[in-house]
């Protein structure tokens, strides 16, 4: 994370800075709770896990800053190698 992209989010992501601020914090909070490995898209449209790399692309998924979608279910994808 460097100054701009905090200030600034990224253009890969669709959201607000706020909401990409969000992303980070619980990406990395993750990967502290011991979540190693990065996620893929879960299928097109769907939204992007917190623990897929977002920034290098999104695979057919929207963005999405939280683990769990609006009905309280984790999202996740493919394990990525």
């Amino acid at each position: 994370m460097n100054l701009e992209r905090w200030m600034l989010g990224s253009p890969t992501f669709a959201g607000p800075p706020a909401e990409y601020r969000h992303l980070i914090i619980n990406h990395e909070v993750g990967h502290e709770i011991g979540i190693r490995r990065h996620l893929g898209c879960g299928g097109p449209g769907r939204p992007a896990p917190v623990m897929m790399q977002q920034i290098k692309g999104l695979e057919g998924c929207t963005s999405h800053a939280w683990p769990y979608d609006t009905a309280g279910r984790y999202i996740e994808g493919p394990l990525v190698s």
